[in-house]
């Protein structure tokens, strides 16, 4: 093999490596990994064309994984088995090999130049080796001026190699674990507009508490005066109801500070261990009395001995009374409300459904937004509120409305053990 030593060819090698370094520690797709790697080995040693082999382990063969080249398309599909070929061989002894004629080389196999018409004269084919393992080959074809491979090529390639497994190591990896959690185009919709939701919620919640704070001693003073003022006026006058008005107002505006403020307090959760089923008895007795005057029948359906899991139980108590309040209020003149619960592979689900009003179609995508209400009285913070809650324990919230028959709410709880917080996915 022809020795290069001048100084030009070591400066050339130690560029194109840092180019290469560069793009392989910057780059995911492992195609643009190989294909710079196959483009600046081309460039370096000026030739016309070069393959990356990955070997197949459950099959016994190597299969291109790319191709450079004016013919490249037609060998995509060609595998050849283990040992066959120079490839073949290369990957198998795990050796590189460097023909400078391969018509001399009776191991060469002819089998791409007869589908491409393409002329193979000369190889340099490098194993790609991971952990003293064979994985794959990477080969260069033809110098375009016809002279032999040399040792600052072999040199360029073997160094390259060793990058190039790593990468493609990695490469495998990533499709066993995109195979084994592939996602739907409408999963992935699901899952974006839920980090999105998240994200806003988090920034409202740090605006509001601000605002709150800064707004709630004037709405005191205000209502404070007014209630003297109506003290002072003694008659029936249009000044007495005037009062009365702003008196109003200003306790609408108290409530909603004060539902601001609850919003504010839940963006994080304490937990300890604690029985949802306690939680739920709970709720059902506080509201026990209000659906019985309203002539709402309630039907509990609650498993027996659900599983003690790691939650901040007032947390969940504030979500289950929320949503409630929500059913009661869309039944003014009686309906059922169920409340049923149930461990479903290591999750604990509570669903609240009613006969309510139920919710328009085009509203739905906004019932978790801030403000948004169709109530008569509140801020519209009560869902966005559950939503923080169920985020706080890494659950999962599903609400299913249709206008005129009701509304369900599902709200999902992975069961933990461990005294943290589950981590967000």
């Amino acid at each position: 093999m022809k020795k290069h030593n001048p100084k030009n060819i070591h400066e050339k090698e130690l560029d194109t490596l840092v180019r290469f370094s560069s793009i392989i520690n910057s780059s995911l797709k492992i195609e643009d990994v190989l294909n710079y790697a196959m483009q600046w080995a081309e460039e370096f040693m000026n030739a016309e064309a070069s393959t990356v082999y990955e070997l197949d382990e459950d099959k016994g063969e190597i299969f291109i994984r790319i191709a450079r080249g004016e013919k490249k398309e037609p060998v995509k599909r060609i595998r050849l088995k283990l040992g066959e070929g120079i490839a073949g061989r290369v990957v198998q002894t795990g050796e590189p090999l460097v023909m400078q004629d391969v018509k001399s080389e009776k191991s060469f196999s002819n089998k791409f130049d007869t589908k491409t018409g393409f002329e193979t004269r000369s190889m340099l084919c490098v194993p790609l080796i991971l952990r003293d393992k064979s994985i794959g080959a990477f080969q260069v074809l033809n110098k375009r001026s016809k002279e032999p491979f040399t040792d600052a090529d072999l040199e360029l390639l073997t160094t390259m190699s060793q990058q190039i497994a790593v990468a493609l190591d990695n490469a495998k990896l990533y499709r066993r674990l995109e195979k084994k959690f592939k996602f739907t185009e409408q999963e992935l919709k699901t899952t974006q507009e839920k980090l999105i939701r998240s994200e806003r919620l988090a920034a409202m919640g740090n605006l509001v508490k601000g605002v709150a704070h800064e707004i709630r001693n004037p709405i005191t003073t205000i209502g404070g005066f007014s209630s003297r003022l109506k003290k002072e006026l003694k008659d029936e006058s249009k000044l007495r109801k005037y009062v009365d008005i702003i008196i109003e107002e200003s306790k609408r505006l108290e409530n909603i500070v004060t539902e601001v403020h609850e919003f504010a307090g839940v963006q994080s959760a304490n937990m300890n261990l604690d029985d949802m089923d306690e939680v739920l008895n709970q709720v059902v007795t506080e509201f026990g009395e209000q659906a019985r005057k309203q002539g709402i029948k309630v039907i509990v359906k609650i498993d027996k001995n659900l599983p003690s899991t790691f939650m901040d139980a007032s947390q969940i108590t504030k979500a289950l009374s929320n949503i409630i309040e929500n059913a009661l209020e869309s039944m003014p003149h009686g309906g059922n409300l169920t409340l049923a619960a149930k461990l479903d592979n290591a999750n604990i689900v509570t669903s609240i459904k009613d006969t309510g009003w139920g919710i328009a179609r085009e509203n739905l995508d906004s019932v978790y937004d801030p403000f948004f209400t169709s109530k008569t009285r509140g801020a519209g913070l009560g869902l966005t509120m559950v939503h923080q809650i169920v985020m706080n324990h890494n659950g999962e919230l599903k609400f299913d409305s249709k206008e005129g028959v009701g509304t369900t709410v599902t709200i999902r709880l992975p069961v933990t053990r461990q005294g943290t917080r589950p981590s967000l996915p």
